[in-house]
């Protein structure tokens, strides 16, 4: 991509070439204007001449003496010449040679023409008039040195005006357009200079309004990723801290054990250990979720209801432990997707039903097409969340006040991020028995056309 110089450099160029054929038009036009005043004045020598013409003895005679005819000869620039020749080709006065010597058409409209004479190129005119029945022509022309010497100013004076353009464009070059990008250049220094961990915004203050948009834009990048930065520490926090205490329970569990554990002892470092286990899963499936964008990039078909048959029968031994009606209603329902992050999707929203439904309580999952989408929805009978925590209740690590279970708070965080990466909406609802809770997911469906056999 070019250079932002050489951008302006391009915008100049048109306006320049313009101005250029701009001031060849108008020189062209100023030299016609000036062709045509000279030649003006061409014709009234030649009607002045015509007028002194007059008739005598049937014969046509120049009313001018000597002295006059040395006058009209004169000009302080150019040499004139003239000839006055009657209809019937007899010279009446001034210079016989004097091109055209052929006769023009008599039509009363004055010719100018170009000729050489003499060793030079002269300009002239050509007229025909008549007096008492009698015709003539008066042809009168004239060198081209005050012509040519007007010229030369209007080129003198075009040229001078070129080269200020010139001149200005140098400059635009040389100066102005470095100095309008210093801002641009200052900020490509500070901004080189910033440590990585530097994400404090810019001040919009100091670069032109041309480029504000662009700072303010990236302010708002440098805000989102401090926003994630600060995110991911308070998440190794959480995170360092939750695996502390499972971790040195694990550990302590092991010391006790001793030569010949009790089989109360194996049944706690058992239960750690699923504990530990459990957590580090979360924690890689939250960072797997928070990916899930890279992940859609090659993402598949994927039909939700094998991921549910395969999980099933953990799901029912679970439940019969609590005596929990289980129910499942699944049917075909595609998605593109990561198949990972979905079945991680699946088992978080029953795991967590699983573990707040009461003893003897219910819960279902339903999973179907909806519409282009697909639809899930898993119901419990459980405490439910307030509507005031249902927002909370979605952020890493947070557990409502008087929760049950042993849980960190990750599974509906989890949930959430899958959806996000799959372009789905998750809510949270109450059934229509009035207690309990409902999670509700939309995700969009893939055709079963686009799948491959």
């Amino acid at each position: 991509m070019p250079s932002l110089k050489r951008r302006l450099l391009r915008a100049l160029a048109v306006p320049i070439l313009i101005g250029l054929l701009g001031g060849l038009f108008a020189y062209r036009t100023a030299s016609e204007v000036i062709s045509d005043a000279y030649d003006a004045n061409l014709l009234n020598l030649a009607d002045g001449v015509a007028q002194r013409i007059r008739r005598a003895d049937d014969m046509l005679a120049m009313d001018l003496a000597a002295g006059g005819q040395a006058l009209l000869r004169t000009d302080q620039v150019d040499t004139i010449f003239y000839r006055v020749r009657a209809d019937d080709g007899k010279v009446v006065a001034g210079d016989a040679d004097l091109p055209p010597p052929e006769a023009l058409e008599v039509d009363g409209a004055p010719a100018f023409y170009d000729a050489p004479y003499r060793g030079e190129t002269i300009r002239g005119v050509r007229l025909h008039r008549m007096i008492d029945g009698r015709g003539f022509h008066v042809t009168v022309a004239e060198t081209l040195g005050k012509r040519h010497a007007a010229l030369l100013r209007l080129m003198l004076g075009f040229g001078a005006a070129v080269m200020a353009v010139g001149l200005a464009v140098v400059a635009i070059v040389r100066f102005a357009i470095p100095t309008g990008l210093r801002p641009i250049a200052r900020l490509t220094a500070a901004l080189s200079a910033r440590a990585g961990n530097d994400l404090d915004p810019i001040d919009p203050a100091g670069v032109p309004l041309e480029i504000r948009g662009v700072v303010m834009a990236l302010n708002a990048m440098l805000l989102r990723l401090a926003s994630a930065r600060d995110e991911q520490r308070r998440f190794l926090q959480n995170a360092a801290h939750q695996l502390r205490t499972p971790l040195a329970n694990l550990q302590m569990q092991v010391e006790l054990l001793g030569t010949t554990p009790a089989p109360e002892q194996l049944a706690r470092v058992a239960r750690a250990t699923t504990r530990v286990t459990r957590l580090a899963n979360q924690l890689l499936a939250l960072a797997r979720a928070e990916a899930g964008t890279q992940h859609i990039l090659d993402a598949r078909p994927v039909d939700l209801a094998p991921l549910i048959d395969d999980m099933l029968d953990d799901w029912l031994a679970r439940a019969d432990r609590k005596q929990i009606d289980l129910g499942v209603h699944r049917a075909p329902a595609w998605v593109r997707g990561d198949g990972t992050l979905l079945r991680e999707l699946l088992a978080n929203l029953v795991e967590n039903a699983l573990k707040y439904a009461p003893t003897g309580g219910r819960v279902s999952l339903h999973c179907v097409q909806h519409g282009s989408g697909v639809l899930v929805t898993v119901e419990d009978d459980g405490p439910g969340i307030a509507e005031a925590e249902r927002e909370r209740v979605f952020k890493r690590f947070y557990r409502t006040p008087g929760s049950v279970g042993s849980g960190v708070g990750l599974g509906l965080a989890i949930v959430r991020e899958i959806v996000t990466a799959h372009q789905g909406r998750i809510a949270l609802e109450t059934p229509s028995s009035g207690h309990g809770l409902r999670v509700r997911v939309e995700l969009p469906g893939e055709e079963r056309g686009s799948v491959a056999a």
